[in-house]
């Protein structure tokens, strides 16, 4: 059936005031019905946490989207076999940013980035995650409209509530989550912390359909670079700057 990605990063409102780039980032593949989407979130303690974002979101979708070519089946994997396959991505994407901080002179730490992605198709898929960030995942129900109850790999955070687990951090493999979605996704979508409080329902149960609902009725109604541009505009609006100061991302991914 295909996908409709619409995908869009705001800088906060605290970066721009500070002259700070946006850190966080996205990333995705799909062909027919393969679908890997992934966002990462740049640490702001972290100096070169926008370009980790960067290569994190870029490796791990590129990796995984080529495994689809390769083997077509992959995700029928336990959740052992899945896991051991997001790991190898997030490996991949660790030795580019060792490689890069060495010709930088830089701290492994410096590139500090969150990391939450989706690897579906037509019969299910697979949450990947590590530190904070949120997707979820909605089936259609019988009548085309989303079921009752989606799929949602919630955020991880360390002892305190500013804090979280990143990439770049030696218990990485520790921290990384996977979490099956047994039906295929209808409606996708994956954001950064910064997102959350006016995309989220507040017990983070799942996403909040005010929102949502009219958002994802334009999306359908145009093109994916048409909608990506509007969902840029919408995450830029003064009044979601008035919500949080921090980076905004968010990815939506429509299904037939």
């Amino acid at each position: 059936m295909g996908w409709r990605i619409y995908a869009a990063s705001a800088t906060g409102t605290s970066h721009l005031d500070k002259g700070i780039p946006c850190q966080d980032a996205c990333a995705f593949h799909a062909h027919g019905d393969a679908l890997v989407a992934v966002v990462c979130d740049g640490a702001g303690s972290a100096a070169r946490s926008d370009v980790g974002s960067r290569v994190v979101a870029d490796t791990v979708a590129r990796e995984l989207g080529e495994r689809f070519q390769r083997e077509p089946d992959w995700l029928g994997e336990d959740r052992d076999g899945f896991f051991a396959i997001a790991a190898a991505a997030v490996q991949s994407a660790r030795a580019a940013l060792i490689e890069i901080a060495a010709a930088d002179e830089a701290s492994l730490s410096s590139y500090a980035a969150t990391l939450v992605g989706y690897a579906g198709d037509a019969h299910g898929g697979w949450f990947f995650h590590i530190g904070d960030g949120i997707g979820v995942a909605e089936a259609a129900g019988a009548d085309g409209e989303a079921a009752a109850e989606p799929v949602v790999s919630l955020p991880a955070n360390g002892e305190y509530a500013n804090e979280t687990y990143f990439v770049t951090g030696e218990a990485w493999r520790e921290q990384l989550r996977v979490l099956r979605a047994p039906a295929p996704a209808a409606r996708l979508a994956l954001m950064s912390d910064g997102a959350m409080p006016f995309a989220m329902q507040k017990n983070n149960a799942g996403l909040f359909q005010p929102f949502f609902e009219p958002v994802t009725r334009y999306l359908a109604s145009v093109d994916e670079a048409q909608g990506s541009r509007a969902l840029l505009g919408t995450l830029e609006d003064p009044r979601t700057h008035g919500i949080t100061s921090d980076d905004k991302t968010l990815l939506i991914a429509l299904r037939g």
